[in-house]
């Protein structure tokens, strides 16, 4: 296996228990209407979020090095925008339509806006992974010579 490929599997591993953690804590800690209401949960949020956000910055970080990534790996890391992309606009597709049938007579509350920015960074973290192993699949190349 490519040091690429191992490291976006070691990506998409931690993105899944990152948005697993998120999630629990969300739903434990009272979920929408307390987000609102207490600072102590807000930090909590902000912490995993930001927490993930640097493990992700510092797993991509040490794939620039030059002697790792050949070719067919920079062929691959161009394409996993591709898939980023895709994956965030599905996001925004479903905050909005969600968001707009719940809350059509009363408005949506602002809260959520902050809420969509953080669950765009994550999805888009975890999109990369998903998209360099895409890649691999797609090529048929499993990193042996």
């Amino acid at each position: 296996m490519a040091p690429l490929q191992k490291r976006a599997l070691y990506g998409l591993v931690f993105g899944t228990v990152w948005i697993a953690a998120i999630v629990v804590v969300f739903i434990v800690k009272g979920g929408v209407n307390t987000f609102g209401e207490d600072q102590g949960f807000r930090l909590i949020m902000d912490g995993l979020w930001i927490g993930g956000l640097i493990f992700f910055g510092i797993l991509m970080l040490t794939l620039r090095k030059q002697c790792q990534i050949d070719e067919r790996d920079r062929l691959i890391l161009g394409r996993a925008p591709v898939v980023q992309l895709w994956a965030i606009i599905f996001l925004l597709v479903v905050w909005t339509i969600t968001l707009t049938e719940i809350y059509w007579e009363q408005g949506i509350p602002p809260i959520f806006m902050y809420l969509i920015f953080m669950s765009v960074l994550v999805v888009s973290a975890i999109a990369q992974s998903i998209g360099i192993l895409i890649g691999y699949w797609r090529m048929g190349l499993n990193g042996s010579n």
